[in-house]
């Protein structure tokens, strides 16, 4: 995560950019469990969107953030929903995929999960050394949330209407 160079490019110790590094896993330890529970009770697809929503909307605000206490809040937040994004998806996988394909399955989504994680990285480096701030990368990020929000949202749409899974949306019968 880029976030601990970002804080210390404007002016933050590298103590307190660790620490938000810190935050960020602490909080993702309470939305792992708070994840896990909302996929047992909505079902692991929409509580991988609301997860990736959250996600998606409070990772460009840490280049609007200059200070450490205002780091530390968004840490809070985007720790909370960036782990509910891996426990829910493989709570979607053990739902939505037969038993005799999960295994292969899963290891394809972790798999796919795991690059897009390294490449959010690596292009956040790459795209700073060109540009000398990070507001391009998050903004990748921001972009690449939304193409992935179309995507699962796809998903949810065409299960409620058509798939062989498919449910009522929330909230009707």
């Amino acid at each position: 995560i880029n976030v601990v160079a970002l804080a210390q490019d404007v002016g933050i110790t590298g103590e307190k950019s660790a620490g938000i590094l810190l935050v960020i896993f602490l909080a993702g330890f309470v939305g792992r469990i708070f994840f896990g529970v909302l996929s047992d009770r909505i079902g692991g697809l929409y509580s991988y969107l609301c997860a990736s929503a959250t996600q998606t909307a409070l990772v460009f605000w840490f280049t609007q953030v200059s200070t450490s206490t205002g780091f530390y809040l968004l840490a809070v937040f985007f720790g909370f929903g960036f782990s509910g994004v891996m426990t829910s998806l493989v709570v979607t996988v053990r739902e939505k995929v037969p038993l005799e394909r999960r295994g292969v399955s899963q290891g394809f989504v972790l798999f796919l999960a795991w690059v897009g994680m390294g490449l959010g990285g690596w292009q956040g480096g790459f795209f700073y050394d060109f540009t000398g701030n990070y507001v391009l990368p998050f903004s990748n990020a921001v972009v690449s949330g939304g193409i992935n929000l179309l995507i699962v949202g796809s998903f949810v749409i065409y299960l409620n209407n058509k798939g062989p899974f498919a449910k009522p949306v929330l909230g009707t019968t």
